[in-house]
């Protein structure tokens, strides 16, 4: 019975630490998801913001622009805008791919686009500000936005549409 107290007692002492552990982890998540939301708020301000509607507009006319989406691997696999030009590139790897075979060129108008808008500015200004590029846009609230106003995806299924 004694060993049997102190194991729960071990137990009750490890959940309250768990628990504070996970409320100072909590704590600590929302202080960097915010930091980040304001840092991503200032890249949108430096950096040239695209519609659903203007992107759209420019697939009609075909426009000559390359699409990324700077998402990573898994949320790339539920599903992309359709366009000839597309490439997945997750946002780490933007810069790297700077000049590669088949990548991004500084000649070329880019779009991208990445769940709510904020990963995709911070790689409009980051092509923008270290490396010259003058046609780089990011596409306003991402590809959550795109969905919300109607617009088709594509992934392994086929074309997707959100019903409204």
């Amino acid at each position: 019975m004694k060993n049997l107290f102190k194991m729960v007692a071990i137990l009750v002492i490890a959940a309250l630490s768990l628990n504070a552990a996970n409320a100072k982890d909590a704590k600590l998540k929302a202080e960097m998801m915010s930091a980040w939301k304001a840092q991503g708020a200032a890249a949108q301000k430096v950096t040239k913001g695209i519609t659903d509607k203007e992107l759209i507009k420019w697939m009609k006319e075909d426009r000559d622009f390359v699409l990324v989406d700077v998402r990573e691997p898994k949320e790339v696999a539920a599903g992309t805008i359709l366009w000839m030009d597309f490439k997945a590139i997750p946002r780490g790897m933007v810069a790297p791919a700077v000049g590669k075979q088949l990548a991004l060129k500084p000649s070329q108008t880019i779009v991208f686009y990445c769940k709510f808008g904020i990963r995709s500015a911070y790689a409009a200004q980051e092509l923008q500000k270290f490396y010259g590029f003058k046609n780089v846009y990011y596409l306003k609230g991402g590809i959550t936005n795109w969905l919300k106003q109607g617009h088709e995806i594509s992934n392994l299924l086929g074309e997707l549409k959100l019903a409204k």
